[in-house]
């Protein structure tokens, strides 16, 4: 859905536009293209932050181009599946306790 939707944007279409006048092979070329050559705006913000870095390091700062990558989605954090599977078997088994005459 992503790629549809940057698509549109790029083509200056809507997406039912889009999904109404693009036959299944254009699409697949575009996809093959966005492969070659993204067409998401993500590539500006790598040129941007190696640009910003290189900047920076040339001052003296000690950052990389990573450093300076906008975050734009917030990563989930990280559930320790022992953890919460010990979890789930606990209230399984309190639940069952409770269950038996």
């Amino acid at each position: 859905m992503a790629f549809l939707l940057t698509l549109a944007l790029r083509l200056g279409k809507t997406l039912q536009q889009i999904c109404n006048q693009l036959s299944a092979e254009e699409l697949f070329l575009w996809q093959a293209y966005d492969r070659e050559s993204p067409l998401c705006d993500q590539r500006a913000d790598v040129l941007a932050a190696i640009t910003a870095a290189a900047s920076f390091q040339a001052q003296g700062a000690k950052v990389t181009a990573l450093d300076l990558l906008p975050t734009w989605r917030a990563e989930p954090p990280e559930v320790d599946e022992q953890e919460e599977g010990e979890e789930i078997l606990r209230t399984y088994l309190s639940d069952r306790a409770d269950l038996q005459p």
